[in-house]
């Protein structure tokens, strides 16, 4: 039996009124096949530099190869466009460096056993690094977000974009909350009876400039 008699029909309906019957192409049904299968991804790795997790580009294809071979699909990829330049960095200890820095321009074409495909992309992606690797970290973030967004990847701890909303170009201030006249009045009168106290010793004192008079600044329980 030939992949194209396995496939469902569509009926359509012809330029003369005759029904016709077309086969459906297969790639369509088999991507929905795979996306069921995958499942949610969470961000089991950790940046070291940085300390934020994520989810790195081996749990997606982990996740994705079964998926992919009990569906009959293969992804073929395609540089659309390759460009590297040299760069003057500053590393993260304060030392003058050079990277290579890498942006491509990717797509992706899915594949069923019937020749029907699914084209995925541009995708754009970059890569920085001081060695050999520039290509293949703009490779591999490629891929990964192809796939991400391609089959709709979950994960439990994804940010949302509407949490928050920064203001650009001001600077942030905490929120002041209008309070009852009776607890200003409260608030003003305890601060005038703590002042004269504060005069005579207080430990928020600004700090002495003479070592004998911070250690005396350190046994009141001042600060440095």
């Amino acid at each position: 039996m030939t992949a194209v008699a396995q496939l469902e029909s569509v009926t359509m309906t012809g330029a003369t009124g005759a029904v016709i019957a077309q086969p459906r192409a297969l790639i369509y049904k088999k991507m929905s096949d795979v996306m069921r299968e995958i499942g949610a991804i969470g961000k089991d790795q950790k940046n070291q530099a940085q300390g934020f997790k994520f989810r790195g580009i081996d749990q997606f294809v982990n996740a994705l190869y079964p998926a992919l071979t009990k569906n009959g699909v293969f992804m073929a990829p395609r540089a659309l466009r390759h460009d590297q330049e040299i760069k003057d960095v500053v590393r993260s200890n304060g030392k003058s460096g050079v990277d290579k820095h890498v942006s491509i321009m990717m797509e992706y074409t899915f594949y069923a056993e019937d020749g029907s495909n699914v084209t995925v992309g541009p995708i754009p992606a970059e890569g920085l690094d001081s060695g050999d690797k520039a290509t293949n970290k703009a490779l591999s973030a490629a891929l990964k977000y192809a796939l991400i967004q391609t089959f709709s990847i979950p994960t439990e701890d994804m940010a949302e974009a509407d949490l928050e909303s920064p203001e650009m170009g001001s600077s942030a201030a905490a929120p002041v909350s209008a309070a009852p006249a009776s607890t200003v009045a409260a608030t003003a009168s305890e601060s005038a009876e703590a002042a004269p106290a504060a005069k005579r010793g207080s430990s928020f004192r600004k700090p002495a400039t003479t070592s004998k008079a911070k250690e005396e600044v350190k046994e009141e329980g001042g600060w440095e």
